[in-house]
């Protein structure tokens, strides 16, 4: 049985700061222990295609990571099964009682479906990305959450799902093919930094390094709100012409969002002649709108690097030229 959701129909308002999340939960036996141990996730509704049961059939795929049960089929589409469970390295509880209960959450990254084994999919709350807070470091630094929320004495963990189809796609790891000459050449144009703000560490990592090889300087934050609070800090000083190239942003962070971020520095005329650009997993249609209605000067999929560098640079000149 399918179950469309309702992510679709979700008409936030631009730049609210707000989203929708599904929670879900994953149970598991404690290895000390042995008790069943029941934990709550969630992911962005606007990243959702759909909820199905639990495939009959499941293609197994070899030389594949562990957590990848293999591929099923959806409407004539091959998708990949990703069992977070073991993703995160937990035995789950498998009982036939249990198992009457799990749930495979599709959800649309960089333009690719990825079915996602849960254990049960729980309800949809709106919340506002300032009550999602960054995990503590040693969670940060070792497993692939990006934020935390509690939602009626709920504590709710954001999964980083952009680390973990990184991790069992090579397609999805960003990538540049700029050559030497182009390297230089950016090197000697731009003297300024490109500050870049993405609650995903392996794709903040990879879009950093990216970046710098390809001949840019980087400034990196891991949400909205620490690069908004360092640009103004450039701005109350009078610096921020002198060192902000560019500003490049995802959509879904913790504390603010990335509609949000553009809509406040949109708002100041400072900012006028610095592109922003959206770069994110999940731009459709619909976001697409919000995004210029918030005025981004730019929308990309996270796979389209190269595009990313050579739209960075037509933003940044037709703005010089204006």
């Amino acid at each position: 049985m399918t179950q469309q959701t309702a992510a679709g129909n979700i008409l936030l308002e631009t730049g609210t700061n707000e989203l929708e999340v599904i929670t879900f939960y994953l149970e598991w036996l404690d290895p000390a222990t042995g008790d069943s141990i029941r934990s709550a996730y969630g992911i962005n509704a606007a990243k959702v295609r759909e909820l199905v049961a639990m495939p009959g059939e499941v293609t197994e795929i070899v030389n594949s990571p562990s957590c990848v049960q293999g591929v099923f089929l959806l409407r004539n589409r091959t998708i990949p099964l990703v069992d977070l469970c073991k993703w995160f390295e937990y035995e789950p509880v498998h009982s036939e009682n249990a198992r009457k209960s799990w749930v495979v959450i599709v959800a649309e990254l960089n333009g690719k479906p990825f079915g996602f084994v849960t254990h049960g999919v729980d309800k949809v709350y709106r919340v506002s990305w300032s009550q999602i807070a960054p995990p503590p470091e040693l969670i940060a630094s070792s497993q692939s959450i990006t934020g935390i929320c509690q939602v009626n004495d709920q504590l709710i963990q954001m999964i980083d799902f952009e680390r973990i189809t990184a991790a069992i796609d090579p397609s999805m790891v960003l990538k540049s093919s700029k050559d030497k000459k182009e390297i230089e050449e950016i090197e000697q144009k731009y003297h300024r930094s490109v500050v870049i703000a993405d609650d995903s560490r392996v794709v903040l990592t990879q879009l950093t390094r990216t970046l710098q090889a390809s001949g840019f300087k980087v400034i990196p934050h891991g949400d909205g709100q620490a690069a908004w609070e360092f640009l103004e800090d450039l701005r109350n000083k009078g610096e921020l012409e002198k060192k902000v190239l560019a500003i490049i942003s995802d959509i879904e962070m913790p504390r603010m969002d990335g509609h949000h971020f553009c809509m406040q520095v949109r708002k100041q005329s400072a900012y006028q002649k610095i592109p922003f650009i959206l770069f994110s997993s999940m731009i459709n249609n619909a976001l697409r709108r919000k995004g210029e209605a918030v005025g981004a000067d730019d929308q990309i999929t996270k796979p389209e690097l190269d595009h990313l560098i050579d739209r960075l640079q037509e933003c940044i000149d037709k703005l010089r030229d204006q």
